[in-house]
């Protein structure tokens, strides 16, 4: 009568476990989906941003300088500005994604952030009619 009954409650258990863990990995990949989505939002709004910053500070003239404080996705490869525009490089399940914002201000040839990632601070400045990327917190 024991074994019977522990028999029965082994395979009511195996039961719910086999219609439970599927259920639970696609919840999982759902919300991996939706991570995704908005770390692809942030770093969108992030290049935005600093376009937006360098913009003011070309259009103000020389010796503008702005202070801003940027917030990039934990996945970020790399953030820099050239040839007119502002790009934040991340890493997704689909490989690297950029999000790219255009900018009107002449960029200064190193207007490269390097691999920062989180909340940062960046001095945005305009420097003989160039605009010039740099951060306070580096070490020379």
């Amino acid at each position: 009568m024991k074994g019977q009954t522990s028999l029965e409650l082994l395979i009511t258990i195996g039961i719910v476990l086999a219609f439970t863990i599927p259920v639970l990995f696609l919840l999982l990949s759902f919300t991996s989906i939706g991570y995704e989505d908005t770390t692809k939002a942030q770093a969108d709004a992030a290049a935005r941003t600093l376009a937006d910053a360098m913009n003011s500070v070309y259009s103000q003239g020389d010796g503008a300088k702005k202070t801003i404080l940027l917030n990039v996705p934990a996945s970020t490869e790399e953030v820099y500005a050239s040839d007119g525009e502002v790009v934040v490089r991340i890493r997704t399940s689909g490989g690297p994604f950029e999000a790219v914002s255009p900018t009107f201000a002449e960029i200064r040839s190193d207007g490269r952030l390097g691999m920062k990632s989180g909340l940062f601070v960046v001095v945005v400045e305009n420097v003989d009619g160039k605009v010039e990327l740099s951060d306070p917190n580096a070490s020379p």
